[in-house]
């Protein structure tokens, strides 16, 4: 549907129900930006792949883990 095909309809309704076709509006308009910023907070899918990564190495006791960066430079320089 074309804005225009819209702006005619909202021009054939009676003005009292001008307040009604606003808030409609309104509750779109936001539906929109909640599902533009939900989608901006997802990470891509090459982050929540490494974030997996992330995860199972935390956990996996084999992987040589460093309590301070000191301690992994001295790891790294050794």
């Amino acid at each position: 549907m074309s804005y225009e095909a819209v702006l005619t309809q909202v021009k054939s309704v009676p003005e009292a129900c001008l307040e009604d076709i606003s808030n409609y509006i309104d509750y779109v308009v936001y539906r929109y930006e909640q599902k533009k910023n939900q989608e901006e907070k997802e990470p891509s899918p090459e982050l929540a792949s490494a974030m997996l990564e992330a995860l199972q190495i935390s956990g996996d006791p084999s992987v040589k883990c460093f309590a301070t960066t000191k301690e992994l430079f001295e790891d790294l320089n050794s």
